[in-house]
């Protein structure tokens, strides 16, 4: 079981699903309830229809709230960092959930010792069973980090890396979910392809990926391990890792990491030159 922890009030520049995701599993978690919670957007959205005080006005979303999650698309972030930059004093905190821009870049279109801090973290936080790292920026002060550690560690794992990593957490724990629904999936077909019928196959296919994950989590025992002790001499079990290996699996998955983190790098630099001071004016 996660802590509880509480805040007064929590605003999300930006109110797509990332905002949706974190408001419930937020709310499951006690850390908030629904009249805390802003959100703006240029029209309504699924977590503005959960009952949170909408608006379409950013900089009013600013000057009534602290703590504010900028979870608006990356292509947009530089717009909206000028727009609500006059309006940012040193009271407020900002979360960028935004892939790709670095703290510093994002700095040059805020005000001078801004605090602000980068999060990466996936969509099984609404059940609050996420994957969140975090890294601060140069301004932030040691109840931020606590803030964030506490408050991501509500809706699953938190911990905290250095900000070039956020690109790798991004490839694996970001796009992990996917992979892991790609497995279950294929999986399933095999059940089906057995005799079994979808409904059945996708519960039990999604079941067992879940058993295994908490096997490695509960137990502590490395992955390899714990794959060994299902592996009968001449089972079965052995069998079909054989023809995993065959197929390139692992490679497979690695090369899938590998890709999804150098798509966030290349989306950056863009994004990472609209916020330096020779694109400021």
């Amino acid at each position: 079981m996660y802590r509880t922890f509480r805040i007064p009030q929590l605003a999300f520049l930006g109110a797509g699903k990332l905002a949706e995701t974190l408001t419930k599993g937020f709310i499951a978690a006690g850390a908030l309830q629904i009249n805390q919670v802003w959100a703006s957007a240029p029209h309504d959205t699924p977590v503005m229809k959960l009952g949170c005080k909408a608006t379409t006005d950013n900089v009013k979303l600013v000057k009534n709230n602290k703590l504010i999650a900028l979870s608006v698309k990356p292509q947009v972030l530089p717009k909206v960092l000028r727009e609500i930059s006059p309006h940012i004093t040193p009271d407020h905190l900002l979360l960028s959930f935004a892939a790709g821009m670095k703290i510093r870049n994002m700095q040059y279109l805020l005000p001078p010792k801004t605090r602000i801090a980068r999060l990466m973290t996936n969509t099984p936080t609404q059940f609050m069973e996420g994957v969140s790292s975090f890294a601060l920026g140069p301004h932030c002060r040691e109840e931020d980090h606590r803030l964030i550690q506490d408050l991501m560690s509500t809706v699953g794992y938190c911990t905290e890396v250095k900000e070039h990593l956020l690109d790798v957490v991004t490839g694996f724990a970001g796009g992990g979910p996917a992979y892991a629904y790609c497995f279950i999936e294929a999986i399933a077909d095999a059940a089906v392809l057995g005799g079994m019928s979808r409904e059945q196959a996708i519960k039990m296919a999604a079941k067992t990926i879940l058993g295994a994950a908490k096997m490695v989590e509960e137990t502590g025992d490395h992955p390899g391990k714990l794959k060994d002790d299902v592996c009968s001499a001449g089972g079965s079990t052995i069998y079909g890792i054989h023809s995993l290996e065959k197929g390139r699996m692992r490679a497979s998955v690695i090369d899938a990491v590998n890709a999804a983190t150098d798509r966030s790098t290349e989306l950056g630099k863009l994004l990472n030159e609209q916020g330096t001071p020779s694109k400021l004016f």
